[in-house]
């Protein structure tokens, strides 16, 4: 886990600071950063905001915690054939 500049892709775990007990232990899932939105930068997937305080380089995010929703699972990279 690294901090990214602007311009590189990164992604992060939903933001669930506003939950009453959020599940701040482990990441469960991981989403691609997409476009800025109300409250914060939106997943590519657009289910949820992002907690930007902890992101992730896309190539060091395990494959079982990425998500596999439409948005973020296309904007994940392959690897190298």
């Amino acid at each position: 886990m690294t901090q990214q500049p602007d311009t590189e892709p990164w992604a992060a775990s939903r933001d669930a600071s506003w939950y009453s007990r959020p599940n701040v232990h482990a990441a469960t899932v991981l989403h691609m950063a997409g476009s800025p939105g109300y409250g914060g930068t939106m997943s590519r997937c657009g289910r949820s905001v992002l907690d930007h305080t902890n992101p992730w380089r896309p190539t060091d995010a395990p494959a079982r915690l990425r998500c596999r929703s439409n948005g973020c699972r296309q904007a994940w990279p392959t690897p190298a054939s």
